[in-house]
């Protein structure tokens, strides 16, 4: 058996490959405002800072101020870390056990 067969030339592809799936049909729905959609601050209208106002708060964004019924330390606590020394035997010692 060869291990390396003839060449042969693919046929040439014109617009989707071969066996290619259809679009699938999808109801065109209106996209939700997206803010970076809007003109610049310093170039908005006031149809276009009414609209900013009306748009809720993006997922994730720390809030401005403190929501009710959480306290704020006015002194941080001070956490030091100190690291651990590294060494071969004390890695098999915890993969095996101590030593006796």
């Amino acid at each position: 058996m060869d291990e390396f067969p003839q060449h042969v030339a693919l046929p040439k592809l014109y617009g989707q490959p071969a066996y290619a799936r259809p679009a699938v049909a999808v109801a065109h729905t209106p996209r939700p405002v997206d803010p970076d959609d809007l003109p610049i601050v310093a170039q908005m209208t006031e149809d276009d800072i009414a609209v900013l106002a009306r748009l809720p708060d993006p997922a994730g964004r720390v809030p401005a101020s403190v929501p009710a019924g959480v306290a704020i330390t006015t002194t941080p606590t001070i956490v030091h870390l100190e690291p651990r020394t590294f060494s071969i035997r004390a890695l098999a010692d915890r993969i095996r056990g101590p030593r006796p």
